[in-house]
């Protein structure tokens, strides 16, 4: 009996293998986050080395300060001829309020960030840039554009996503290798 389960599994497990690999690479988000409220973030990939964050800080103090940190690095060669499609489709993220966060990646390779922060305190305080300098890939000796890849990209949103909401809306899309994307957001405010 135990012997049955076994080859049974190991059927089940090549079969889910011998899949499509053009399917693997596919991202795909429809009617989700709806009327969302609050801090709402979504991380989705599909494919190989994909990194992606949503950094939130607030502080409220006299003498708050909200910081973040991100560091992403990728070293590792990817496949430029890499089929990849990344859709958010419907009515998704509509007629929400608050903080959304939407990283979508197809491919390999890709890094996403949405940072925000907050600060409420009594003394004035300085904005800087050094959340836009986060963000770091180390590029590959032969990353440069040698002519087109075979692959085929494909980024789609559809003209109902995001409809109505309020807030902060910060959205990372991505169908590719090798593609980097940061958004920041950064608020002081002396009390």
């Amino acid at each position: 009996m135990n012997r049955c389960l076994l080859l049974l599994a190991l059927f089940g497990c090549a079969s889910a293998m011998a899949a499509d690999p053009s399917s693997v690479n596919n991202a795909n988000i429809q009617d989700t986050g709806i009327q969302y409220r609050g801090n709402y973030n979504v991380n989705q990939a599909a494919g190989d080395q994909m990194q992606q964050t949503n950094t939130k800080a607030i502080a409220i103090g006299t003498s708050a300060s909200a910081t973040t940190h991100v560091r992403q690095a990728i070293d590792t060669p990817a496949n430029p001829s890499t089929n990849a499609s990344a859709t958010i489709g419907g009515n998704a993220f509509s007629n929400g309020n608050g903080i959304l966060g939407v990283n979508q990646g197809a491919g390999a390779n890709n890094q996403m960030a949405n940072v925000t922060r907050v600060s409420i305190s009594a003394a004035p305080q300085s904005v800087d840039d050094s959340a836009l300098s986060q963000q770091n890939v180390a590029l590959l000796p032969s990353s440069g554009a040698t002519g087109t890849s075979s692959g085929s990209r494909q980024v789609t949103t559809s003209d109902q996503a995001f409809t109505g909401s309020r807030g902060v809306i910060q959205v990372n899309q991505s169908a590719g290798v090798g593609n980097r994307m940061a958004n920041t957001l950064s608020i002081r405010v002396a009390d």
